[in-house]
Parts: C-alpha cells; sequence; structure tokens
C-alpha cells in the first residue's frame, strides 16, 4: 500500500515553493526546536514575531535555561500553552547540565528530554540532523490519508503509528530534512482542508482522494463532544493606582498572574456565595458592581469571566502592582483582555 510514493516529485515541488523561514537558513538545532515548539498550536504567519522575539531575547540554549522563569513565560504570552515554555527552559537546563549544551542528534535520545514527545523528537532529529524518522503532524495526516485513501479515524494513536510506518517505509534516506518538510509544507499550502488545490500537486497523479474525487472525507476523525463552558468570578481591587494579582499555582497556566479568580455558577450563586467562595482562599471581600464580560476558548473547555469591583474587608494574601508593573508580568489572554477592557476603563474614569 505504500509502495509508489512519488518522493522525488515532491522534493521537486518543495525544492522551489518553499517558504523563506528563518531556521531554515542554517538549521540550527535551538532554531529549528524553538520553531517546532510554537508552531504546534499556532500559525506560521501569527507564530514568526514571537519566534523573533523569544530568540532575540533567549539567543543560546544556556541563555534560556539561565533566564528567569517569570521572564521566559512573559516572551511566550499571547502564545497559550505555557507548560510547552516551561518545558522548553526545563529541557534547556538538562541540556546545559547533562549534555554540556549540545542538543542530542537521534529521536531516541531527545525523547528523554522534558517536553520532547515523539512529534518534537522526530521533528527536532529529522529537520536539524537529518536523522531518518518520519515526522507525523496534522498536515502529514491529511496529505497521507488523502494520498493513501486511509479511512481509520485520524484520532486514535493506532492510526497515526500507521501513518508513521507508511512513511517511514517511503521516506528517501539521507532526505528526511527536506523530505518531512516538503510533507508538511504540502499541508500548508496545497493539500489544505477546505478546497486543496489539488491542480498544483505534485502527488495528485497518484493520489487516492484526488482520482475517486474524496478529498473532502479526509482525514476522518471522530466527532467531539460538545465543548464544556465553566463560569468564573473575578475580583479588580484597587488600591493607590495598584491593583490585587495572585501568581497561579494550579497546573493549568502554572506561574502566570491573574486578577483573583473563582468558579462559580452565574445562575445559582448570590454575591454572597461568591463572597464565600473568595474566603474559602483566604481573600475577604464585599462585592461591588459587575464590570463586564470577557471570555476565552481553551481547547478542553471555553471560560466566560464575570468581572466585579469589589473592596476588602481585611488584609488579604495578594500582590499589588500598577498598570506599567502588570504589564511586565505574564499575563494570560483573558487577564489581558480584562486589563485592556476593564481596567484601563476604569483607570480613564478615575482620571
Amino acid at each position: 500500500m505504500s509502495s509508489g510514493f512519488p518522493s522525488n516529485a515532491l522534493l521537486d515541488w518543495f525544492s522551489h515553493a518553499q517558504r523563506t523561514l528563518p531556521w531554515r537558513k542554517n538549521y540550527d538545532p535551538y532554531h529549528v526546536w524553538v520553531s517546532e515548539i510554537m508552531a504546534q498550536q499556532t500559525r506560521i504567519k501569527q507564530m514568526l514575531p514571537y519566534y523573533e522575539r523569544f530568540l532575540t531575547q533567549f539567543p543560546t540554549i544556556r541563555a534560556l535555561a539561565d533566564a528567569d522563569s517569570q521572564s521566559v513565560l512573559k516572551a511566550w504570552e499571547g502564545l497559550g500553552y505555557y507548560s510547552r515554555a516551561r518545558n522548553l527552559q526545563h529541557a534547556a537546563q538538562q541540556i546545559v547540565n547533562e549534555k554540556k549544551g549540545k542538543i542530542p542528534q537521534t529521536k531516541k535520545e531527545l525523547l528523554a528530554l522534558k517536553g520532547f514527545g515523539p512529534y518534537i523528537s522526530s521533528a527536532v532529529a529529522s529537520i536539524a540532523f537529518n536523522e531518518n524518522v518520519p515526522v507525523v503532524d496534522g498536515n502529514v495526516l491529511r496529505v497521507s490519508t488523502r494520498f493513501w485513501g486511509v479511512w481509520d479515524d485520524v484520532t486514535l494513536p493506532p492510526t497515526r503509528k500507521k501513518i508513521e510506518e507508511m512513511l517511514q517505509e517511503v521516506l528517501p534516506k539521507g532526505n528526511a530534512r527536506a523530505f518531512n518538510q516538503a510533507l508538511m509544507e504540502l499541508g500548508a499550502l496545497i493539500c489544505v482542508p477546505e478546497n486543496p488545490l489539488c491542480e498544483k500537486c505534485p502527488l495528485r497523479q497518484s493520489c487516492y482522494a484526488f482520482v475517486h474525487g474524496k478529498q473532502s472525507y479526509f482525514p476522518v476523525k471522530t466527532k467531539k463532544g460538545k465543548v464544556p463552558i465553566k463560569h468564573f468570578a473575578m475580583l479588580i481591587l484597587e488600591k493607590g493606582g495598584k491593583y490585587a494579582l495572585h501568581q497561579r499555582t494550579e497546573k493549568l497556566l502554572h506561574g502566570m498572574w491573574e486578577f483573583p479568580m473563582v468558579e462559580f455558577s452565574p445562575l445559582c450563586d448570590s454575591a454572597h456565595e461568591i463572597e464565600t467562595k473568595f474566603s474559602e482562599n483566604g481573600i475577604n471581600v464585599k462585592l461591588g458592581p459587575n464590570k463586564g464580560l470577557v471570555s476565552h476558548a481553551y481547547s478542553h473547555f471555553t471560560q466566560y469571566v464575570h468581572v466585579f469591583s469589589a473592596r476588602p474587608i481585611k488584609t488579604i494574601p495578594v500582590e499589588w502592582a500598577s498598570r506599567e508593573e502588570m504589564e511586565k508580568k505574564p499575563l494570560s489572554k483573558v487577564q489581558q483582555k480584562v486589563m485592556k477592557h476593564v481596567v484601563g476603563a476604569t483607570a480613564s474614569h478615575s482620571q
């Protein structure tokens, strides 16, 4: 089933169609690694400014390893999935302390580092070091299932494993760097999810989906259940031009800063019940008017944040920060929205 893959046609296409991207100048392993981590959930065009700023601030693995963790999170601000930034720094410290500052060159060795799962390990090993291992991301899955007519559900691990084995068979030895990037580039530019540009595709003559007119059928995915909605009450506490913040210790957004928040039910919980929820966290306040609503969609839930003004009843365990100080701290997307639309408005009215 894996035979007859037109690798040469794909490589010829890539040689003239590939985008000019900064890490492709010399395939520096550190640059490739950072680019792959950032590109996992963000389109290349959107992540490029973050990539450039990050490498300006942390130009070497040692610079990243030695950096203050808050500055790393701040540099990552806006990309989301902040555990990846923490893992990136952790792995940099492993490389400096255990590998003499040199990134391992094989997938097997890379898998031992923090944050190096199968995808990142394969990508760095093949793109930075040209190891003969395939890379399977969303673009590659789409290209592969369309080309071979794979009707298996791509959300299931056995399907990904099957595609990886098929690609391993057709990967041109000694040319993994170009082959893997060509497949990813083809998925990004030509074999796109909707209305693929099949007439420009170097694989079309042998492609199952194109030959049978079934491009829209692939890849096969199980329908996801409805994403849950969670409601949070957030406090805007102001004192002398400074606002109350605290640092998260939870797994989600660990180490980021936020205005005090608790989860609540807007249809059931009274103001007194919201105050009780905050008091259980040591924050004793009297709730004031509702200042607005902001929302943010995570991969596994949608967050609605109801913003309230409040005044403390007694000393509360928070850090007080001015707007200038807040802007230097790593803040999640929803916190930035609150700063812009609620705190900004509050500050302008008080002037």
